[in-house]
């Protein structure tokens, strides 16, 4: 009786790990064939953003609007890429309380790009 728990434990985790290194092996996948289609698409997401995304208050301070250009151009170094993904993280936040639901995605779009270009910069 004790045998038949234990197998089917072993039996149990080993299924268990094998699905979740599938589902691993899928979203790895799944980034790396979607990343070209962010950068493919810069100037669209960027453009939305600034129609769409930017919440009336506090709207675009000279900061975010310096970085908003720096990643239109094309130079935005790495730690400038943490510094607007966070910016953008609250304006996310300001967004869901607020349900604007075209800001939220406009501003996910953005961090999107973002956080592909800070992974691409690190490398």
């Amino acid at each position: 009786m004790d045998l038949a728990i234990v197998i089917t434990i072993v039996v149990l985790t080993f299924g268990a790990g094998g699905w979740f290194y599938k589902i691993n092996t899928q979203l790895a996948k799944l980034g790396k064939d979607i990343t070209p289609l962010i950068i493919l698409h810069k100037k669209e997401l960027i453009e939305y953003y600034l129609s769409k995304g930017i919440m009336p208050n506090p709207g675009m301070t000279p900061r975010k609007q310096y970085l908003i250009d720096k990643l239109q151009a094309g130079t935005l170094s790495y730690f400038e890429s943490q510094e607007l993904s966070n910016i953008l993280k609250a304006e996310e936040k300001r967004a869901k309380e607020s349900g604007n639901t075209d800001a939220l995605v406009a501003i996910l779009g953005l961090l999107a790009l973002v956080a592909i270009i800070a992974a691409l910069l690190k490398k």
